[in-house]
């Protein structure tokens, strides 16, 4: 009688610890996951937005097609949702170019092939128009954002209020970048990385060289508005002697269109003026010459725009 009482209790005593036990561990389940959430959210309010989506997303690689399009894309102020819709875009135009000339005119593979081709030149000569124009707007507003950092210094204003204050009075193009370089701010991304970001999303190399003597004069806790004035004076010598070279390059721009346009204009004529140019292209020989007419066609085209490139650089 006793030892089953005795059984009874212990086994009560069990099952109230095992009881106890499961709302302990439940409660401490529930206390860490509380822990855990609240070091999420510090977490996301330290670490900005605008930094979790870059982290997660990725800078896209120039060198593979999405990224190359996208950069492109970029430097032009062509828009997309995502970054990675430039590259598809351009792909799905070039498939239905190939498409229309293998099924449609002139309904061969040659022809769809020179169809797709030439579709990749037309959109890459398209951005590469956009990017100029941008270019050419961002340097021109260059003066006014010099001249309205350099007034914001001196009614005592720090060098992160002065740059936030220019997005307000600053239009488009180059105002749209001062935009998000204030929103990178004011989410609390360092300044010199904001900068940084501001420097990469910029095609100007009269922009990128005003960021970087302003995250330099920053960083060294130099005074900056001496150095606007003096960046003002190079901007102004920068822009003089680019306006000559763009000069110089413009008289050489129409001799190489001429000669860009040309050759595969005159291949295609001969490809399609008859049936025996047709069969000799087709031929061993003239796929031999073929690929070499095209090697040098090629070469032409990469030293020409090399030396058009270094004469901008200089």
């Amino acid at each position: 009688m006793v030892l089953t009482l005795l059984a009874g209790i212990a086994a009560l005593v069990s099952g109230l610890a095992v009881v106890f036990l499961f709302f302990g561990l439940s409660r401490l389940s529930k206390n860490y996951q509380q822990q855990a959430a609240q070091r999420a959210f510090l977490e996301n309010i330290t670490r900005s937005e605008i930094e979790i989506e870059r982290a997660e997303s990725g800078a896209l690689n120039p060198r593979t097609w999405t990224g190359y399009w996208a950069t492109l894309a970029q430097n032009g102020g062509i828009k997309f949702k995502k970054p990675e819709n430039a590259g598809l875009s351009v792909a799905g135009l070039t498939l239905l170019a190939f498409l229309v000339g293998f099924f449609v005119y002139p309904r061969d593979i040659f022809g769809g092939l020179l169809l797709g081709a030439a579709t990749i030149v037309v959109i890459r000569i398209v951005f590469r128009a956009a990017e100029t124009r941008r270019i050419q707007k961002l340097e021109k507003q260059l003066p006014a954002l010099l001249s309205g950092l350099r007034a914001s210094l001196q009614a005592q204003n720090t060098p992160q209020q002065a740059l936030v204050e220019q997005a307000e009075t600053i239009p488009s193009p180059l105002g749209d970048d001062l935009k998000l370089l204030r929103d990178d701010i004011n989410v609390n991304i360092p300044l010199d990385m904001a900068l940084a970001n501001f420097q990469q999303r910029v095609p100007s190399r009269e922009v990128r060289f005003l960021v970087a003597a302003v995250r330099i004069a920053i960083n060294s806790g130099s005074d900056l508005e001496p150095l606007i004035i003096i960046i003002q004076d190079i901007v102004v010598q920068r822009t003089r002697i680019a306006n000559q070279l763009a000069a110089a390059v413009a008289q050489v721009q129409p001799a190489l269109w001429v000669t860009g346009v040309m050759i595969p204009a005159g291949f295609i004529f001969s490809f399609y003026s008859s049936d025996t140019n047709r069969q000799f292209w087709g031929s061993l020989l003239g796929l031999g010459l073929l690929v070499v007419i095209g090697g040098l066609y090629a070469l032409g085209l990469f030293l020409a725009r090399k030396q058009i490139q270094r004469v901008k650089n200089a």
